[in-house]
């Protein structure tokens, strides 16, 4: 005897795992918000990140900082940015010594348990890719969010 699978079974069952996997994808993804141009949407939390980024920038090179956006998106609790710096007159850097790449920072922000923007990790001037595969030790960071070297498909 052949057992014989209902056929409205079956639709039932494709019609629910199909809505389960869109109500995910609507309810549960992380949408992602561009910041490197400051609107009133974003001015404030965009200001909080860069004045991280500035205090930084000072307590490392004793340089007050400005900075240009080349890239900044955010997506749930995570902020990835790349810019440019320079200081705050306008002019470049100076630095004590040779052995930085000026004028470059990149850098990862992080939200806390209470809201507040945190560098998870950043560096300024370095003269190696140092951010490599950075999204892999922040798994639960949109990969969306990285530039080309932060998430490689040979990251793992």
């Amino acid at each position: 005897m052949k057992t014989r699978i209902s056929t409205k079974f079956t639709f039932k069952s494709n019609l629910l795992v199909i809505f389960f996997i869109y109500f995910n994808q609507t309810f549960f993804a992380q949408p992602i918000q561009d910041f490197s141009v400051k609107t009133t949407l974003n001015s404030v939390e965009r200001k909080t990140m860069l004045d991280l980024l500035r205090t930084k920038v000072k307590k490392e090179f004793n340089q007050d900082a400005r900075f240009s956006v080349n890239h900044f998106l955010v997506s749930g609790n995570y902020a990835w940015f790349t810019g440019g710096v320079t200081r705050s007159d306008g002019q470049r850097i100076i630095f004590a010594s040779d052995y930085l790449d000026c004028c470059h920072i990149e850098a990862l922000f992080e939200k806390d348990s209470k809201g507040k923007w945190k560098i998870a990790e950043s560096n300024a001037f370095s003269t190696d890719v140092w951010y490599t595969c950075i999204g892999i030790r922040y798994p639960s960071a949109n990969p969306k969010i990285f530039t080309p070297g932060a998430m490689e498909d040979y990251c793992q």
